[in-house]
């Protein structure tokens, strides 16, 4: 069995922006170098120049890339717990800590609801609503399937800034939004007074190269979850004309299995040149769309990317969450 890798290490950086610091790492195999780690404010307090603490350094170790970072373990002394419903975030293990459940909605009827494959996704998503609907609230729901912690998404923060998202609610395990919820169900719900509702995952998703043991099956579980609360939910597919990897070109695999997971009928936006796929159940509806997210990034002042890879190399990628809103806003008419 592997075990957790804690590295004792040392903080180096005078200034902590975003809790974020630079570590010189004191043992194991990265000993002598330096390197970015994060503190969580629900895990600990910003640890102090010159102090040494411990931090899980396996993602640099295994050469992650979103993952690339060390987490800094929580300090000592914290302020004693207050039991809020019985309710824990990273709940039985060392870290848990007690939030409270967001207030909820009874229904999502009416409700606009876009489901987004990936966390690059979520800023071209906002952006197409803040084109078509200049003065709508938009809500991320932040479920399980890469990141746990919405501390580490340096785009929620920008497009909180930026007014382009207004509240974020973390699911499950996943900490650090607006509003916490112990489920997707709930979230979704607790999302409901927004104008728009997204849902989807943290950076870094899950990836293992099978049919199922990915974190694209999120999708089928907040499109189940919508549905079944009275909502009719729009597919954003993840399609790429860029990705190197054959399983991700065209319409990825991870859409195609979250699809046939996905019970209830879908409308799923297609964009300027995706063509309808095959092996998909005809419960889901395939939507031709003309509508992309080419010149939203100058609009609104803000860089779409994702995996390394900018607008202008993937264009198709982006314009598939601009495409789904422009068709989820049509459709609420």
């Amino acid at each position: 069995m592997r075990k957790v890798v804690l590295r004792r290490c040392r903080v180096v950086s005078e200034k902590v922006l975003d809790g974020r610091v630079e570590l010189d790492i004191l043992d194991g195999p990265l000993a002598g170098e330096t390197h970015p780690g994060i503190v969580y404010p629900e895990l600990g307090d910003i640890p102090n120049l010159g102090e040494t603490l411990l931090a899980n350094t396996a993602g640099i170790e295994m050469g992650l890339g979103t993952g690339g970072l060390a987490f800094v373990l929580p300090t000592v002394g914290a302020e004693p717990p207050i039991n809020n419903d019985h309710f824990m975030k990273l709940p039985y293990t060392p870290v848990q800590f007690p939030v409270s459940q967001a207030q909820q909605a009874t229904t999502l009827e009416g409700v606009p609801v876009v489901v987004l494959p990936l966390h690059s996704h979520l800023a071209p998503a906002c952006c197409a609503v803040a084109d078509l609907r200049p003065d709508a609230r938009v809500a991320f729901v932040w479920q399980e399937g890469g990141a746990l912690p919405v501390e580490v998404s340096r785009v929620c923060r920008e497009l909180r800034e930026s007014g382009l998202l207004h509240s974020v609610v973390s699911c499950g395990s996943c900490f650090g939004g607006d509003l916490e919820s112990v489920n997707v169900y709930s979230g979704l719900l607790a999302a409901a007074v927004a104008d728009v509702v997204l849902v989807g995952i943290g950076p870094g998703v899950v990836g293992t190269s099978t049919a199922h043991a990915h974190g694209g099956m999120s999708a089928a579980i907040s499109a189940n979850a919508s549905a079944s609360l009275g909502a009719e939910p729009v597919f954003a597919p993840r399609v790429s004309n860029a990705d190197a990897r054959a399983r991700h070109q065209g319409l990825s695999h991870h859409t195609l299995a979250a699809l046939n997971a996905t019970l209830v009928g879908c409308k799923v936006a297609l964009p300027n040149g995706v063509e309808k796929p095959l092996g998909v159940p005809s419960r889901h509806s395939f939507v031709p769309m003309n509508r992309t997210a080419r010149g939203l990034e100058e609009q609104f002042g803000v860089v779409f990317r994702s995996m390394g890879r900018l607008y202008s190399e993937d264009p198709v990628f982006f314009d598939s969450a601009a495409a789904a809103v422009a068709l989820c806003l049509e459709e609420k008419r």
